[in-house]
């Protein structure tokens, strides 16, 4: 089973002042590439597709491997059109899985990453879950082929939120670690980092 990770940068980091939140500085990498370094654990031979903006891609990773840029349509159209846009830059694969991860959260365990998708593998649609009991839509795993059927089930994608993918869909919960699910919105946020 191979593993397709769509990481979604498109957003227009308002509550940043129009800062990128992916291509910020945590720890010395970007947020981008920390999300990268972590698909890249749970499996190195992941592909990778950036949906949205490639800013801050590049500090410890390159295109070259095997990283794909793509473009919500139109452009900051909410994270359900990147989904979708991350899906039609790779061709369909037979038994693929397929991680939707936030371009905005550094401490993704990769461990973690790798349970998501041994359980996509066995046909779940695996969802993080943090410590206050929230299920988080931008930390799944889903089998391709369901997915894929589950987009084109959807009337539009384009500023359509990203919880009706999740709607008529039997998730299956997993509890993330603690704190490896923040995300950065705000500069308080990032302070607090």
């Amino acid at each position: 089973m191979t593993t397709l990770a769509i990481v979604l940068t498109g957003g227009r980091s308002s509550r940043m002042g129009g800062r990128h939140k992916p291509a910020i500085p945590v720890g010395g990498r970007t947020i981008v590439d920390r999300v990268i370094a972590a698909v890249r654990g749970a499996d190195s031979t992941s592909e990778i597709v950036i949906a949205g903006s490639a800013e801050g891609v590049g500090d410890t990773t390159s295109r070259e491997d095997g990283i794909r840029v793509a473009r919500e349509d139109p452009p900051f159209s909410g994270p359900l059109a990147g989904v979708a846009a991350g899906l039609a830059a790779v061709p369909p694969a037979r038994s693929r899985t397929v991680l939707i991860l936030g371009g905005d959260m550094p401490h993704l365990d990769a461990a973690f990453l790798r349970a998501l998708t041994e359980q996509a593998a066995e046909g779940a649609i695996a969802i993080a879950r943090d410590e206050t009991g929230r299920d988080q839509f931008l930390c799944a795993a889903w089998p391709e082929r369901v997915l894929r059927r589950r987009i084109s089930e959807l009337d539009a994608v384009a500023d359509a939120p990203l919880r009706s993918l999740y709607d008529h869909v039997r998730t299956s919960p997993s509890v993330a670690p603690a704190g490896s699910l923040r995300d950065v919105d705000s500069p308080g946020d990032l302070e607090a980092l």
